[in-house]
């Protein structure tokens, strides 16, 4: 029964966050495409577009694929969503942080949005793991 109850609490919790990823996701997007003219300026990268949109896949890949190949390598995929867009929003940051311009306010909330979303997503994996962890029995001190 309480396993019952754990796999369909993290059910739940797989579809809320990929509603509130879905979410973000969507508004950072549209704020870099929005952005666009002064991330071409500074050079900072665009790719911070394109892995917003992955981004809500995170959860999706953890809600289906641990059935089919375990709960581990379902995490590293999932991480996969998270990793590169935290790697470009950083950089993004960085160049609008040191460009000196007031121009570039806007684009550095959108980019600090897209790390936000990022790290939500990576913080969820890693209780995922740990969860999925102590669900599995891997976590008793009973060795």
């Amino acid at each position: 029964m309480h396993a019952e109850l754990g796999v369909r609490s993290k059910g739940k919790l797989n579809v809320i966050l990929f509603i509130v990823l879905v979410v973000i996701g969507i508004r950072s997007a549209f704020s870099v495409r929005r952005e666009s003219s002064i991330f071409d300026e500074l050079g900072a990268p665009k790719g911070v577009f394109w892995l917003t949109l992955i981004l809500p896949l995170a959860p999706i890949v953890l809600l289906v694929l641990p059935s089919l190949i375990g709960w581990l390598p379902a995490a590293l995929i999932a991480s996969i969503c998270c990793v590169p867009l935290l790697v470009q929003a950083r950089r993004s940051i960085l160049v609008f942080e040191t460009s000196g311009t007031s121009r570039s306010d806007n684009a550095l909330k959108s980019a600090q949005s897209a790390f936000g979303a990022s790290l939500v997503g990576l913080i969820y994996i890693c209780l995922f793991v740990v969860w999925s962890f102590l669900a599995s029995g891997l976590g008793s001190a009973s060795f």
